[in-house]
């Protein structure tokens, strides 16, 4: 990983941003300069509130760099707040340069930029390397069992507890956010994503923790076997537990109940209720 990465303020056009020092080359700065074309020219593979596009920047000497270009657009409330907060895009470049930073992996950023409008955020963007041979952990929670889900568990959990030990809190910590792949000798790599909601906090205690686990989709005859390994062996100690299952009952009631409103949404949309 990069405990040296380095960084270098950019403006390009109407953006004002930064790039990584590996992007400082005339053909990149000019395709940055306006990100919604280099966005188009993509193959746009997410489209909601905001869009993920995976794009191929060339430098000057013709080499390609696969990356995944993420575009930010701030409504409402969101655009109100950063006249005074940082905005998704700048989170998003200090959330992976953090990490990077702490020797836990996540795709490497290369460029942020945002355009302001009389002090708002009029749109923002955030551009880090495509990672190959990956995939969502959701993906592997639902096809493993076994030993093999084990050997997930325990990997993720030592993962884990090496992001909360130096003070990395991600605050949307779901099996959508973080990659797994796989090293040379078969063992697990994670990978953390949607690295504008990473916190660098100066401790985190015991039952933030706990509480930032309930986001993952551990299957419920794992949950255990999990918060062992995440406790490297160790009786898991009682608030800890408890907390963790008090969070994870109130939030899996949470996610039905969503679930349940879009369907009735859906429903008297159809004129079937």
């Amino acid at each position: 990983m990069e405990a040296n990465f380095e960084e270098k303020p950019v403006v390009l056009g109407n953006f004002r941003g930064a790039v990584a020092s590996a992007c400082l080359d005339r053909a990149i700065l000019k395709a940055l300069a306006e990100p919604y074309r280099l966005m188009e020219s993509g193959k746009v593979f997410h489209s909601g509130r905001n869009r993920l596009a995976a794009v191929a920047l060339a430098d000057s000497s013709g080499r390609t760099t696969e990356a995944v270009l993420k575009q930010f657009r701030p409504r409402g409330v969101d655009r109100l707040k950063s006249l005074v907060f940082p905005s998704k895009a700048l989170k998003a470049w200090r959330g992976a340069v953090w990490l990077l930073r702490r020797n836990i992996p996540t795709p490497r950023p290369l460029a942020f930029l945002e355009r302001k409008i009389g002090g708002l955020t009029a749109e923002g963007y955030f551009l880090a390397e495509k990672l190959d041979n990956v995939q969502e952990v959701r993906h592997l929670f639902r096809s493993l069992a076994g030993e093999e889900m084990n050997k997930l568990l325990r990997a993720l959990a030592v993962f884990l507890r090496n992001c909360h030990g130096p003070g990395i809190l991600h605050k949307d910590l779901s099996d959508g956010n973080i990659l797994a792949g796989a090293d040379g000798g078969g063992r697990y790599v994670f990978y953390l994503l949607d690295t504008n909601r990473v916190r660098a906090k100066k401790k985190i205690g015991l039952l933030a923790a706990a509480g930032n686990l309930v986001r993952l989709g551990v299957p419920r005859q794992y949950q255990r076997s999990f918060l062992s390994y995440y406790w490297q062996g160790r009786p898991v100690p009682r608030r800890f537990l408890v907390w963790y299952r008090f969070r994870k009952k109130w939030y899996t009631g949470l996610v039905d109940l969503k679930k349940r409103l879009r369907l009735r949404k859906l429903a008297r949309k159809l004129g079937v209720q």
